[in-house]
This record gives structure tokens, C-alpha cells and sequence, in this order.
């Protein structure tokens, strides 16, 4: 059977992963602390509030290609999440995907890279693009 993921799969980017209804709840509730806790931190680290905000998106994500029946393998992990996102969701959606695939390239010099890379006006951003995700995702599923 072809599917819109056969090219990841091909590339060996995404692995078929068989996730429980329980995993899959339990990844929704690792983007539900998260961004809880990215609330709490943009009033104390505007890095961090960021970062954690952008994990609990990629959470979300993972859980939906938890249940469609994939994982992302283990190299470039997170860009590879963005990518089956922008095959799997429906258009709508596209644009919330583009935003955070950018974002994972701004984190990963914010965690690694460069100390007070983000501004307070951009981590706020992130977590109301997050929370919005988040819905839509539980949604979906």
C-alpha cells in the first residue's frame, strides 16, 4: 500500500512504529507539561520558555505520527517530525508547521549555540503558536 510517507520511509527518515492508545495519550501529556511549564519560565528565561515551548509542539507531532502508525528514526529527528507533519496535516495546517521547522533551527542555536538569542515578544510567540498546535493535534487525533 503507497502512502504520503513513502519517501521518509524509503530515506529511512521514519520507521513503522506501532504506538498504543496509552503512548500515545502519554506524548500528549509530555506537550501538556511542557507547555504548561513554558508559561511558568517566560516570566524568569525567555530562552528556556522558548525551548520548552518548542519541545511540547514537536510532542504533539510525535504523538500524531504515533498514530498514524510512525516514529522518526533517530537522525535529524526533529526536522524529519516537521516534515511528515506537512504530508500528514491538512493544508490548513501548513503554515503552523513551516513556523515551528524554522523555530527548530532558531532553538537549536539558542540551546546550543548563542545565550539570549530570544526575545520576549518571540517566546510568547512560540507559546501561543504551541498551544494552538496542541489543540489542533488533540483534535485530530
Amino acid at each position: 500500500m503507497k502512502t504520503p510517507y513513502q519517501k521518509l520511509l524509503k530515506e529511512g527518515k521514519i520507521k513503522i512504529h506501532h504506538a498504543s492508545a496509552e503512548e500515545i495519550k502519554d506524548v500528549l501529556k509530555i506537550a501538556d507539561r511542557d507547555i504548561g511549564f513554558a508559561k511558568s519560565a517566560i516570566a524568569y528565561d525567555w530562552d528556556w520558555a522558548f525551548n520548552i515551548a518548542y519541545n511540547a509542539a514537536l510532542s504533539a507531532s510525535r504523538a500524531y505520527m504515533y498514530r498514524e502508525g510512525y516514529r522518526p528514526a533517530s537522525a535529524e529527528s526533529h526536522k524529519t517530525v516537521w516534515s511528515f507533519m506537512l504530508l500528514a496535516l491538512p493544508k490548513e495546517h501548513h503554515d503552523r508547521s513551516h513556523f515551528f521547522n524554522r523555530m527548530r533551527i532558531k532553538r537549536n542555536s539558542n540551546l546550543y549555540d548563542h545565550a539570549g538569542l530570544i526575545s520576549e515578544t518571540e517566546g510568547r510567540q512560540i507559546i501561543r503558536s504551541a498551544e494552538k498546535h496542541i489543540a489542533a493535534i488533540k483534535k485530530l487525533i
